[in-house]
Formats: structure tokens, sequence, C-alpha cells
């Protein structure tokens, strides 16, 4: 990272899409977190983009997880506190003609976040393909876990379903990690 400072812990998840490589260091700046965005040229890759969530707090961890389809970014940021603590947090952005630009927010239509208990940590993993991507909250539901897809129209972005495991019990943390591919998805 052209800013890494001690403690960002850059390169705690990465992607790779062709030419372009997505990498998170959900420990900068205060566990904030940021991502960031690495293109090859000629056999030398050279940073793009920095990123980071429009509505960062300290502790979020954004870039804990890191997704990238082409021209997308999905970044989790699971320690986010909207809809209680750690009820989870993934963002998109998107590039065109070379700047990256944040797209949506996503949560969970039934994000929780804990003070006794755990939150959801929703954006534990990410995954993306395409208009689909497939986020992990594995604490959700007593920690059972749960993973949910969301679709893209235009530049909206929908929760489409959640994903809960048949034999799910408590503590499994189901979407540990994800992976999505065409419409298979693997949790």
């Amino acid at each position: 990272a052209s800013d890494g400072a001690i403690l960002d812990q850059f390169g705690t998840s990465v992607a790779l899409d062709g030419d372009t490589a997505l990498v998170g260091a959900h420990g900068d700046d205060s566990y904030r977190g940021s991502a960031y965005i690495f293109t090859r040229s000629g056999g030398v890759w050279t940073q793009q983009a920095k990123l980071t969530a429009s509505d960062g707090t300290d502790g979020d961890q954004f870039g804990s997880s890191v997704a990238l389809d082409e021209d997308i970014a999905l970044v989790g940021a699971f320690r986010k506190h909207d809809m209680g603590i750690s009820s989870g947090a993934a963002y998109v952005f998107t590039r065109s003609g070379g700047v990256w630009s944040e797209q949506a927010k996503l949560t969970a239509s039934d994000g929780e976040g804990g003070v006794f208990d755990p939150g959801d940590s929703f954006g534990t993993s990410v995954a993306l393909d395409g208009d689909t991507a497939l986020v992990g909250a594995n604490r959700a539901d007593s920690v059972r876990g749960s993973a949910y897809i969301f679709t893209r129209s235009g530049g909206s972005w929908t929760e489409q379903v959640k994903l809960t495991a048949p034999d799910g019990t408590d503590g499994d943390q189901f979407s540990s990690s994800v992976a999505l591919d065409g419409d298979t998805v693997l949790v």
C-alpha cells in the first residue's frame, strides 16, 4: 500500500481478476479498514485506488473480505454496527474510466447486532459473479450462520434470498467461507 503502516494488516484478504488485484487491509486507520486496487500494465503493477466505506467508523474492519469481478469490487466490513454491534455490512464499488466509486451498501434484511451475544457478522465472507453477490454472516441465528444472495438491476442491488444449512445447529458458523460461480453457490 502506498500509505502502509504498522497494524494495517494489508493482505488479510485478496482477490484477482485478469489484470486487476484487490487487497484488503482491515486494520487500517484504527481498524476502520480499507482495500486497495492494483492494475497491471506491461508486467508492472500499480496502485489504482484506495477504497474506503463512505460511512466508515473505527472498528468496522472494512476489507476483512474482498471479491472482484471485472469492474465490480465487493468488500466486507463484518464489524459494522448499523443494526447493532457487529451486525456487519458489505460495500459494492464499480469502476468507470479507471475511477472506482461506491455504488451500494449491502446489509441483511434481518440483520442483528449483539451486546452479550455476537452480532451476525454479515460480511465475514463475500463472493461475486457478474450481477450477483453472495455475503456470509457466519454468526447469525445463534452462530448457526447464514448467507445472502443479492442481485443487481441497473445500479440497484436487491436481496434475493437467505441461505441456511438444512441440518444447521448452533455454533456451526455456516458461511465462514463462500464461493459463487454462475447459478451455483458453495458455502
